[in-house]
């Protein structure tokens, strides 16, 4: 120690704090330290570029004083202070004290999103009252926050009244919750911001679902009762004229045709207003894929007559796009596609589509693998905005173990969606093929007229968690070699029913059924009769290796019934996993056979989840082998196996 009224050295007072640095940095129990000497610093990492040398570091503490877990967590999740406090921290003191201040309001709002209207919000700083402290004053680093939540009694809803809510009709049939009641907003329940505020949009949409595009809400009183803790709401709704479309008016088109832009939203001028008839014709335009974005804009005010003005605002893509992809599977061998496509050809969303794959690569010799080229040609709206015209030129070769069949299709047809989720089809194609198996060299030319329905709710067409798609269709054919005339009939339905309010928990289900009536087996293409087996199948048997036999050959059949159920569970936000059991067969007879046995398989998979949808990969055991089958299967795809 040195004695009172002297000073040390100064060389030896340079030597103490150099000691002094290195004693505390090896013995104190924290992180390392640096130290500075004659100028320069040691043992210290280079600065943050991000972080500004005047910054305020902080730590914060909050406690919500008789606060549930939910509240609790609410609190804290309102808190920018505690959800950044480990983020880049204010550059400054001022700016740290207005992130300070911004805590009251953000607090109290979600205090009364959660139904408590007499609560308080207490905060200090260095011990200190934020409000006190200059803008400019040197705060300790960091500097401690501490804040006392205290929430105070959960209110209820007191009195409530609503002066123009309209009345129920079939325009709510499709809306589970479409009042204010039934999503909260009603004596004894609990006071939410969020009943107030949703009832007030949920009252908005109902009378513009009833054509009133400008209703509006004009007045809301809140009282909140604080002697009996209940909260008095009284709203105000205009509902506004009753409107028609007016005209739409397109920007942003270069190469497309902007009258025929406009036509293809299906909104006409003089219609009455529903903006489900927007919704739709918005969905129209991203089906064509020739905008990167679209959107119709409505008027703030009616024009003459009462029509509403919209405005179209679109954003074309590149005219040219190619992709491809790959799969795998140990029993149906690797595939590679891959396609080129010219999109809006002549300004009327015309496209050109070449496409080419390659499956069943499983050796080494290219005359046992499955070629597929193809050429389709587009024309969306050739009669109404939601009916489109494809033609298809393919030419195919397939190698599977029982037959080799080498195929030319021609087949034009129309599409048209009949609502958002139903839509039908009519096609005509024709068919030239030479099949080679057990019993020969055939060749076949075979004309259908196919007719199909599709009902397809799904959420997601790659991921879907809940809806289902069902389809139906029917091909009468005549096949000219043989002269059989005859129908080939198929169905099949999917669904999808979430089991948690999440929908992490989805449990799948599958089952397909199909015929041929009017023509025999041995006179029918073998790629036109029914067979089992594969990862669109019974998932651990190989590729078409299902089917009734001859000589112990599977021949092909001309019914069959499969089905599959899943339970997918999603892990995490990246991973999920499946279980799963598939069942089926194709049978002889024109009709399924259920007295022969069905096959069955059972597997697990994991799921990876991507923008694009779920990377899958799925191991199958088959259940009921017979000689020839494979002992295990294993697959791998974009997108659920359904």
């Amino acid at each position: 120690m040195w004695a009172k009224g002297k000073k040390p050295p100064p060389g030896t007072v340079r030597f103490v704090a150099v000691a002094a640095s290195l004693f505390s940095t090896s013995l104190l129990p924290q992180q390392a330290a640096a130290f500075e000497l004659f100028g320069h610093r040691f043992f210290e990492a280079a600065p943050d570029p991000d972080i500004s040398p005047d910054a305020q570091r902080y730590t914060v503490a909050i406690d919500t004083v008789g606060a549930d877990n939910g509240l609790h967590a609410a609190v804290l999740a309102a808190s920018a202070l505690w959800t950044g406090r480990d983020d880049t921290p204010p550059p400054s003191t001022a700016a740290f004290l207005s992130r300070v201040s911004a805590e009251y309001g953000r607090i109290t709002a979600t205090l009364y999103r959660e139904g408590h209207y007499g609560g308080t919000v207490e905060i200090t700083v260095d011990g200190q009252d934020p409000d006190a402290i200059a803008p400019d004053a040197v705060l300790p680093q960091p500097v401690k926050v501490a804040m006392r939540v205290t929430p105070g009694p959960l209110f209820r809803f007191g009195k409530v009244e609503i002066v123009g809510a309209p009345q129920l009709g079939p325009e709510d049939v499709d809306f589970k919750k479409s009042t204010p009641a039934e999503i909260g907003l009603a004596v004894g329940e609990p006071a939410l911001a969020g009943a107030v505020t949703g009832s007030e949009k949920l009252l908005i949409d109902d009378w513009r679902r009833r054509g009133h595009p400008l209703a509006s809400i004009v007045k809301r009183d809140t009282v909140a009762q604080h002697d009996t803790s209940t909260l008095d709401v009284a709203i105000t709704v205009d509902p506004g004229p009753a409107a028609t479309f007016g005209p739409l008016a397109v920007t942003g088109t270069n190469r497309m045709d902007p009258a025929y832009t406009a036509w293809m939203t299906g909104v006409e001028a003089g219609q009455p207003y529903s903006p489900a008839v927007i919704e739709r014709g918005q969905k129209n335009l991203r089906r064509l894929q020739v905008f990167s974005s679209q959107r119709i804009e409505e008027a703030k005010t009616l024009g003459p007559n009462g029509q509403l003005p919209l405005t179209l605002n679109v954003a074309e893509r590149p005219l040219h796009v190619f992709g491809g992809g790959v799969s795998y599977a140990t029993e149906d061998g690797a595939g590679v596609e891959a396609y080129w496509q010219h999109r809006n050809l002549f300004g009327h969303a015309e496209s050109l589509k070449l496409s080419g794959a390659v499956n069943g690569i499983a050796g080494v010799d290219p005359k046992d693998f499955n070629y597929d080229l193809s050429a389709t040609f587009s024309r969306p709206g050739v009669i109404t905005p939601f009916t489109d015209f494809t033609a298809v030129l393919e030419a195919k070769r397939e190698t599977p173990d029982t037959y080799t069949e080498t195929a030319i299709t021609a087949k034009a047809g129309l599409s048209h969606a009949i609502t958002e989720q139903l839509s039908a089809s009519l096609g005509l194609g024709v068919t030239a093929s030479r099949d080679k198996d057990a019993q020969g060299t055939d060749k076949f030319l075979l004309s259908g007229l196919p007719l199909g329905l599709t009902y397809d709710s799904r959420d997601d067409k790659t991921d879907p968690h809940s809806g289902f798609n069902a389809k139906v269709s029917a091909e009468p054919f005549y096949e000219a070699n043989f002269g059989n005339a005859g129908v080939i009939a198929d169905a099949s339905i999917a669904s999808y029913l979430p089991v948690d309010r999440e929908g992490r928990f989805v449990i799948a289900g599958r089952l397909a059924v199909g015929s041929i009536l009017g023509a025999p087996i041995d006179e029918m293409p073998n790629g036109r009769l029914y067979y089992a087996g594969g990862g669109s199948s019974v998932r651990g048997y190989a590729y078409r290796s299902l089917g009734p036999k001859e000589n112990g050959v599977v021949t092909g059949g001309l019914s069959h019934l499969d089905g599959s159920v899943e339970l997918r569970a999603k892990v995490t936000e990246s991973f999920g996993v499946v279980g799963f059991l598939d069942a089926g067969n194709a049978f002889a007879s024109s009709y399924p056979d259920l007295s022969e046995s069905l096959r069955f398989a059972a597997g697990a998979g994991i799921r990876y989840y991507t923008g694009l949808g779920p990377v899958r990969l799925d191991v199958a055991l088959p259940l009921n082998r017979e000689r020839g089958d494979s002992t295990l299967g294993v697959y791998i795809g974009l997108g659920q196996s359904f």
